[in-house]
């Protein structure tokens, strides 16, 4: 049984080691739980995806090793297992990445009266719930 480069269980190989050539890479970036974020989005929209170099950054940043190489080489990415995929994920990450930061009106928090940012959707202080009787930040 083959071990592939990317996972080290053989059932994810078979799949893996099978569509290798038509693997595509469409997002890397130095933080894991963004692109493992990106990930859950693509497979919710039923894009089988997976991730490589999860642990490479990790280990090879204290090492001589990162001297030689550009750093982002070794950052995590995702990766579409099917070519015709590709052009699907890649709308679907463009259309997050373009879109606007969600702002709203600040508001002041019904249970400590803290003032918060309105993209909370909880109070940053005592965790309370935006409610009803949340008004909006003078």
């Amino acid at each position: 049984m083959r071990v592939c480069e990317w996972r080290k269980n053989a059932v994810d190989c078979e799949l893996l080691c099978a569509s290798v050539d038509a693997v595509k890479e469409v997002f890397r970036h130095a933080d894991s739980a963004l692109v493992g974020l990106y990930q859950s989005i693509l497979e919710d929209a039923e894009i089988a995806t997976f991730i490589g170099n999860l642990t490479t950054q990790q280990a090879l940043l204290t090492g001589v090793i990162t001297a030689f190489f550009p750093v982002p080489l070794f950052f995590p990415t995702l990766y579409v297992l099917r070519d015709e995929d590709y052009p699907e994920a890649i709308d679907i990450l463009q259309s997050i990445l373009r879109s606007p930061a969600a702002e709203g009106e600040d508001w002041n928090c019904v249970e400590c009266g803290e003032t918060v940012p309105g993209n909370f959707a909880a109070c940053w202080k005592c965790q309370a719930a935006r409610g009803e009787g949340s008004t909006p930040a003078s």
